[in-house]
């Protein structure tokens, strides 16, 4: 079975950058994880009523688990850390959650944030890049985290990380930000309806909906290869070019 793994820094990130993705591969039967930084407990909850931080990241999370059950993410793990402060936060700690779950799920590709940190340049975005990033490549070797050697999980190295990336932004169009070059267009068109009822899930994010309606309800889902096996030219699957399961 192929596997998927996905890590972003908030409850929403899934659904606004690759929701599509992850409901289509999904209902290929592809293994679907995800690793959730934070609870998104520093942002706004579009009118619901809520009285602290602690009760809106609680609120958070509950949608990201609806989502997620939308998108077909077979395995979920949250961080619970600081929301709008990740780069501040212990990198060993968040990166070997990472490395645990990628040597549990084991997956052929991992997706996440590249540097630049998505169009919004949320710095919680560019930090989940870098801890990423760390994490794909400290997730194979045998001296990255040694308790979990010690507990069974093996050294594991998915065949690609891949950074969510877009296309150039013209000209005085806004968001300006510049992504990495697109080696990957994953087609969405038939997983857009997947993908807005994901997006109704994140309740308290619909206050967000003309952002989401404009920038994520793509045609395609656009991914750069970061590391591993290049992929083929004009490439429309994460999994083209990778070897063959065995069987």
């Amino acid at each position: 079975m192929r596997g998927l793994t996905a890590v972003f820094a908030h409850p929403d990130d899934e659904t606004f950058a690759i929701g599509g993705t992850l409901a289509r591969y999904a209902s290929d039967g592809v293994r679907c994880s995800l690793y959730c930084a934070t609870d998104g407990d520093a942002g706004r909850s579009s009118g619901i009523p809520v009285s602290s931080r602690a009760e809106l990241g609680a609120l958070r999370r509950g949608e990201l688990r609806t989502a997620s059950a939308l998108l077909g993410i077979g395995a979920l793990e949250c961080g619970g850390h600081p929301d709008g402060a990740l780069a501040a936060t212990d990198p060993e700690i968040v990166m070997g959650e990472i490395v645990r779950l990628i040597r549990r799920e084991r997956p052929d590709v991992v997706l996440t944030f590249g540097p630049e940190g998505a169009p919004t340049r949320h710095r919680d975005h560019r930090a989940i890049s870098r801890l990423a990033t760390a994490a794909f490549l400290l997730a194979d070797t045998t001296t990255a985290y040694p308790e979990q050697l010690a507990e069974g999980l093996a050294p594991h190295r998915a065949e690609r990380l891949c950074y969510v990336t877009w296309p150039t932004p013209a000209p005085g169009v806004e968001p300006s930000t510049e992504g990495q070059p697109i080696d990957i267009s994953v087609p969405m068109r038939d997983w857009l309806p997947r993908k807005r009822q994901a997006f109704e899930a994140h309740r308290t994010q619909h206050e967000h909906r003309a952002h989401f309606e404009r920038l994520a309800l793509t045609d395609t889902e656009d991914y750069f290869v970061a590391i591993g096996t290049p992929a083929p030219r004009g490439a429309a699957d994460l999994f083209a070019g990778l070897p063959p399961l065995s069987s």
